[in-house]
């Protein structure tokens, strides 16, 4: 059975380092939900909160309104899913997938039911007789998976479960998990530091910094309407440009402006957001933000334009390559926007003022 989490006001401490002030979430049941941001953020800290291995110094987490904080790790029925695979290297799969089973004193009858059916559902039926040296990380990866999922948990917590797979393995179990994951309908926190591995597994994400959630929703509203700047530069790459909001109109420091309907604020001064390939780059442009190309990367599909605008900044252009030559460097370019998907902040970068911003955050 899937559950929802609730979380209420709560507080990590360590001595008197705080490390989470003041956090409150609802995960939804039977939700994959990801806990993504840099390194120290808390994402891990609270994943270990949920588990039990960690203490919480304030607030309350609930599964389906019933709080946990006092409940022992091993009564929760959690299945958990480490970035080191943690399989018994002495045990078979089979015999690594029915350990917990075995503990909870199931029939032989009912653990070879089971074990058969969570090996089928990820995959590795025909590895059930090997030892885990004979097997990839990939292959070891789906053993950990099955055996957190086949005790029937309420909850599955994954911690950076890719983080030492190789590229390629890694885009081919990040699929492999949200397709099972679909199939079994188990809650499931999924942490990671990679936005790419985010976007490909969440139904909802959760953006941390500093032990605050800055911005949850989904994978789309997050990456084309983020919350604040530091959301915005965290998921995908993302150009800052200053200008002035006046009467419905974007004016950039080089004399060029541009009307923008998409924001209701007063006249102030604004941070412009625009992805690499929400710009439009022309030689011959009548108007635009002044730039000059410094250097080029083609890369087949596209071609990724590096610039000096007018006052110094840098950015970062994709353009889809065309068949006539790249533009060379030291060229004098004009930089048109796609109005329709740039974002405006106020000028400390901390609240989107576009219109469409869906943020879940209590």
């Amino acid at each position: 059975m899937s559950v929802s989490i609730h979380f209420q006001n709560v507080v990590k401490k360590y001595g008197d380092n705080t490390i989470i002030p003041d956090l409150s979430l609802d995960v939804r049941e039977g939700e994959f939900f990801t806990l993504l941001g840099p390194s120290g953020c808390g994402k891990t800290t609270l994943l270990r909160m949920v588990a039990g291995f960690n203490s919480i110094e304030g607030g309350t987490i609930s599964f389906n309104g019933k709080v946990i904080n006092d409940i022992a790790p091993n009564k929760r029925n959690i299945g958990m899913v480490f970035q080191n695979y943690a399989v018994f290297p002495h045990m078979t799969v089979r015999e690594n997938v029915a350990f917990g089973l075995e503990n909870r004193r199931l029939s032989k009858g009912e653990i070879k039911s089971r074990v058969d059916e969570i090996l089928e559902t990820v995959k590795i039926t025909q590895y059930a007789d090997r030892l885990p040296e004979r097997l990839s990380g990939g292959q070891q990866q789906r053993v950990a998976l099955a055996r957190a999922i086949v005790i029937k948990p309420d909850v599955l917590l994954m911690d950076e479960p890719l983080s030492n797979l190789d590229a390629k393995l890694r885009i081919e179990m990040r699929n492999a998990i949200r397709q099972i994951q679909n199939s079994v309908g188990i809650t499931t926190i999924y942490v990671t530091h990679d936005q790419e591995e985010a976007m490909a597994v969440s139904d909802r994400i959760a953006v941390m910094n500093g032990g605050v959630i800055q911005h949850v929703s989904s994978p789309k509203s997050i990456y084309q309407r983020p919350a604040n700047q530091f959301v915005a530069n965290f998921i995908g790459r993302s150009n800052t440009l200053k200008a002035r909001y006046e009467h419905g109109t974007l004016k950039f420091g080089n004399g060029y402006a541009v009307q923008y309907d998409n924001m209701t604020a007063p006249d102030e001064d604004v941070l412009v957001a625009v992805r690499p390939e929400e710009f439009v780059l022309s030689e011959n442009g009548q108007s635009g933000i002044d730039a000059t190309v410094t250097s080029s990367v083609f890369l087949g599909l596209n071609t990724t334009y590096f610039v000096e605008l007018y006052d110094g900044t840098q950015a970062e252009i994709v353009e889809e390559s065309s068949i006539s030559s790249i533009i060379p460097n030291g060229t004098r370019v004009k930089l048109g926007l796609k109005l329709d998907k740039i974002n405006v902040f106020t000028a400390d970068g901390s609240a989107n003022l576009t219109k469409g911003v869906v943020n879940d955050v209590r």
